[in-house]
């Protein structure tokens, strides 16, 4: 937290004020008092203002006020309540101890009062500084985040109207077309509703992941055509994991890259899997590297790592071992 500034100045600030209201008499007497009085508050509001600071910084932690502002809230006033009461008892028994002739113990109360009013006044000025601090970072983020569903939504469309894939689909199509013409017909409706929905993603952060399967659905059936049962999906999703949102494409980059660097063969064939599993989403296959072809460069993992980080706060995993790959993702619980 880069608040130098507001601690060198509010601090000497805030420490001649707490004097003025708490401590008019002190700065009646003699110069070498009146010193000791202002020692005395400055020392006092270092204590109050970074035990203040530090609560607040924990809370903005460990309870975001976008995720958690009712408990937040809760937490934040008993702390700062219980901590000024305890470090204003304490300071100001250390007064009353060496200078008993200046503070009478009926003003107590009304010390620990101010003392309380002065703290909620600096918890204000960090939350303020924190919202604002957050509210830069989000707008940095939200512009971070667009590149990346812009950039998802490119390399998902150049890599389906690449001329290979074209080829692949115009092949299956023409072999459709002389044995099934009727399933000809699905194969170039279901290559339409594709490509379309595809184009609606513009300028959604978030979908429902009910629409996401049905992308997955539709793109598992256009390969399905071309590998047959040397393409194996198998979705597993519960009823209530279904009413949650995902990143756009997120699944469909994954099942997508399974597809692209693995062997699929009637001896090898590649087995897709997309489950729910605690509080994630997670996308295994069998691992079968090619040992020629398109090299990764991880764009696509770190577009969903990117896009998660801002979304929930949370990190996407990647498992590799001889036999799978497996990406699992956090499940959101937002509004789409």
């Amino acid at each position: 937290m880069n608040d130098r500034l507001i601690l060198i100045f509010g601090i000497p600030i805030v420490a001649i004020i707490a004097l003025l209201l708490l401590g008019k008499d002190m700065l009646k007497g003699e110069t070498q008092q009146v010193l000791v009085s202002l020692a005395s508050s400055l020392s006092s509001t270092v204590i109050m203002w970074l035990g203040v600071r530090n609560i607040v910084i924990f809370l903005w932690k460990k309870y975001p006020w976008e995720r958690n502002p009712i408990k937040h809230l809760i937490i934040e006033v008993l702390a700062i309540v219980f901590y000024t009461m305890l470090a204003g008892l304490v300071l100001t028994g250390f007064w009353y101890f060496f200078q008993p002739e200046i503070l009478e113990r009926e003003d107590l109360g009304l010390n620990i009062f101010f003392t309380l009013i002065i703290t909620f006044f600096i918890t204000s000025l960090h939350e303020g500084y924190f919202f604002f601090i957050q509210w830069k970072k989000t707008l940095v983020l939200s512009e971070k985040l667009e590149k990346e569903n812009i950039q998802s939504q490119y390399e998902t469309l150049k890599n389906q109207i690449s001329p290979h894939f074209l080829f692949n689909n115009l092949n299956t199509l023409a072999n459709q077309i002389e044995e099934d013409p009727k399933s000809a017909v699905e194969f170039v409706q279901r290559t339409a509703d594709y490509f379309r929905y595809i184009l609606n993603l513009k300028d959604k952060d978030i979908i429902p992941l009910e629409e996401e399967l049905k992308l997955i659905e539709d793109y598992y059936f256009l390969q399905k055509k071309r590998y047959g049962e040397k393409l194996q999906l198998h979705i597993n999703i519960s009823q209530e994991t279904l009413s949650s949102v995902v990143a756009p494409l997120t699944l469909q980059m994954l099942f997508e890259n399974a597809i692209k660097h693995n062997i699929i063969s009637k001896d090898r064939p590649l087995r897709i899997n997309i489950q729910n599993e605690g509080d994630f989403i997670v996308v295994e296959n069998n691992l079968q590297r090619r040992e020629s072809g398109a090299d990764s460069n991880h764009m696509g993992l770190n577009n969903i790592t990117n896009r998660y980080r801002y979304l929930s706060g949370k990190e996407i995993e990647i498992i590799q071992n001889g036999a799978n790959f497996t990406v699992k993702i956090p499940i959101l619980n937002l509004q789409p």
